[in-house]
């Protein structure tokens, strides 16, 4: 093909023709996203509108009630590699003896550094109120503060604080103390006693802590009847012994959604909660439409505190608990238990009879915690159980016990006892704590324990912290309570007795209601609800006899005194005679004693009135 330039005459190609037009754009797409969006959004809506519905016909039948279920158990460090390798002075239990064997352990050597094992899950906390006045709050206990009212004053269970203790890793790492500090939630297997460790239960098996020494203050278990041991599990969720913090939170929300409650047991803890637990139903305010639980108190005796007390005395003190509205029982068991179909829990009685209930108490006393003794080759006791122990709490060389596990030697009785009750278990663990630390003091102590029936007024010697208690130190400010007995030394319902009490009713007769008429109907007169019987042993003292000799006091419903504890201590180690009761009553202030006490404001006298002078 020829150039047109160069040939300079027209161009012989022909010319190239103009492209076709572009084809029309496609059509657009229908927007099926926007669709898509639309139908999710009210499939969506319909289903929120359908669980709506779904839950306002659930709060209309009343099914819209939230399920508590207990905490979960937390181990605290959480790993067993955080726990100390070695510790100066390793205590075993965070009860009662074991928390005032930290506190003396401090008090006697300031640069000791303690480490507290613990079971439970939680810092050491005080176990009397759990069957008192923690049943009067409105709410359910809270686990971080356990708070509770008492005499108008706000309280806690707790003795101790989280921040109080160490974290494990710092106070091992701390090379002089004082410090403390606590793994709660893990549990000890066994103590070699020859190499000084203690071997702690793992995941993997046990980890060994090297001590220097150590306190043994498991404390006791609870019994329980074996109808309920071995019974199926729906039977024994409505059955509780009351031992742990745990224990309460779930009691505590049983019973309120309980219809009818039932306590076996008479002895201080059964007394003690059967009483707070009728009085309930007056502290706590309930809804208009729900009726008052019904309580029922089982004891096997005649009157309360059975083992205790003497059978006319038992009965006098039963009625105080049944004049709270609760349905004493006495002179019966529980034979078997089974579920009803509605749910509930049927008791076969002794007495051919069978009651429908809820919840179940059972407070029929404990047994000591000796798991360990074998594993560790550790001596017990036989006859009265726990751990031998000599007078000054020493097991084996720097090896100590104390509290409900200890059966100590005794110099003065020349045999061996053991204590079961908060207060010895508290100052066995004072004195095992300043033997710890290079003391030798003898446990040469009397047992005693206290059982109040409204309000703690007594003024003792707290055993903790070695320091009296502020209550009420006047007879002026006692306040009438309705059964108050504080028992010191040993005592027994075999035993022989001679009681003291107080005349308060001579001229009172019982009160007749109603005259009952001749063909049997009416009310007729009841002699355990005139004044008469209730005055009969309002206020007085009790003596147990072993061959002629005192060897325990019961002070009822006496009003407090100072070192009172103390003072029929040193009493009882005189070895009285029973000829030298109206001596010993006379020291112990029974002759002063009176029946009424007036409140406070009554016995203040008005001042003069000073009229102003005028002058002129």
């Amino acid at each position: 093909m020829l150039e047109c330039a160069r040939t300079k005459g027209p161009c012989s190609v022909r010319p190239v023709p103009d492209p076709p037009p572009c084809p029309p754009p496609p059509p657009p797409p229908f927007p099926w996203i926007y669709v898509w969006i639309v139908g999710s959004f009210l499939s969506i809506m319909g289903i929120l509108y359908k669980i709506y519905l779904w839950r306002l016909e659930k709060e209309k039948l009343g099914e819209s009630v939230p399920i508590w279920r207990p905490r979960r158990k937390i181990k605290r460090p959480f790993h067993c590699k955080d726990l100390p390798a070695c510790v100066q002075y390793l205590i075993i239990g965070t009860g009662a003896a074991g928390w005032a064997a930290s506190k003396s352990i401090i008090e006697h050597d300031e640069n000791a550094k303690v480490f507290m094992i613990s079971k439970e899950d939680c810092v050491p906390y005080d176990r009397p109120p759990m069957s008192k006045h923690m049943w009067w709050n409105a709410e359910p206990p809270d686990i971080l503060t356990l708070n509770y009212v008492e005499l108008g004053k706000r309280h806690t269970m707790y003795l101790a604080q989280c921040l109080d203790f160490l974290d494990p890793i710092k106070f091992y790492r701390k090379k002089k103390g004082p410090a403390v500090s606590i793994a709660s939630g893990w549990c000890v297997l066994r103590v070699d006693a020859d190499d000084h460790v203690a071997y702690v239960k793992t995941l993997c098996g046990e980890q060994p802590i090297y001590y220097e020494r150590c306190l043994i203050a498991p404390g006791s278990k609870p019994r329980n009847l074996s109808i309920f041991k071995n019974a199926p599990k729906s039977i024994r969720d409505r059955v509780c012994t009351l031992r742990t913090i745990r224990d309460l939170e779930i009691a505590y929300r049983k019973v309120k959604k309980s219809k009818h409650v039932t306590i076996i047991g008479a002895g201080p803890l059964g007394c003690e909660l059967a009483w707070h637990l009728g009085r309930m139903n007056k502290v706590v305010e309930r809804p208009e439409h729900e009726d008052p639980i019904q309580f029922v108190h089982i004891y096997k005796d005649r009157g309360i505190l059975g083992g205790i007390i003497p059978e006319y005395l038992g009965e006098w003190a039963a009625e105080k608990i049944r004049a709270e509205g609760v349905t004493c029982m006495r002179q019966t068991q529980v034979y078997d238990a089974f579920e009803t179909p509605d749910g509930r829990l049927e008791l076969t009685l002794s007495n051919g009879t069978s009651i429908i209930t809820d919840y179940v108490f059972v407070a029929i006393g404990a047994d000591p915690r000796t798991e360990i003794a074998k594993h560790s080759y550790l001596e017990t006791d036989s006859v009265n159980g726990g751990f031998l122990v000599n007078t000054e709490l020493e097991a084996r060389t720097h090896l100590y016990v104390a509290g409900d596990a200890a059966s100590i030697y005794s110099q003065w009785k020349d045999t061996r006892i053991r204590m079961e009750h908060y207060g010895p278990a508290a100052e066995q663990g004072y004195i095992a704590g300043s033997n710890m630390t290079g003391y030798w003091t003898p446990c040469n102590m009397e047992p005693y324990f206290k059982l109040s029936l409204e309000g703690a007024l007594v003024m003792e010697i707290d055993p903790i912290h070695k320091k009296q208690i502020p209550h009420y130190t006047t007879v002026n400010r006692f306040k009438e309570q309705l059964l108050l007995s504080q028992v010191v030394g040993e005592v027994g319902a075999c035993m022989p007795t001679v009681g003291v009490f107080k005349p308060c009713s001579d001229e009172a007769k019982p009160q007749v209601e109603a005259v009952a008429d001749s063909s049997g109907g009416g009310d007729r007169p009841c002699y355990k609800k005139s004044d008469q019987y209730q005055n009969r042993y309002k206020r007085g003292l009790l003596y147990y006899l072993r061959d002629e000799y005192i060897v325990g006091i019961v002070f009822w419903n006496m009003p407090p005194l100072e070192e009172r504890k103390d003072v029929a201590t040193e009493i009882l180690r005189a070895r009285p005679t029973y000829k030298e009761i109206n001596k010993i009553s006379e020291l112990l202030g029974f002759p002063e004693t009176e029946c009424d006490y007036k409140p406070e404001e009554q016995l203040r006298v008005s001042a003069p009135c000073i009229k102003k002078l005028v002058s002129f």
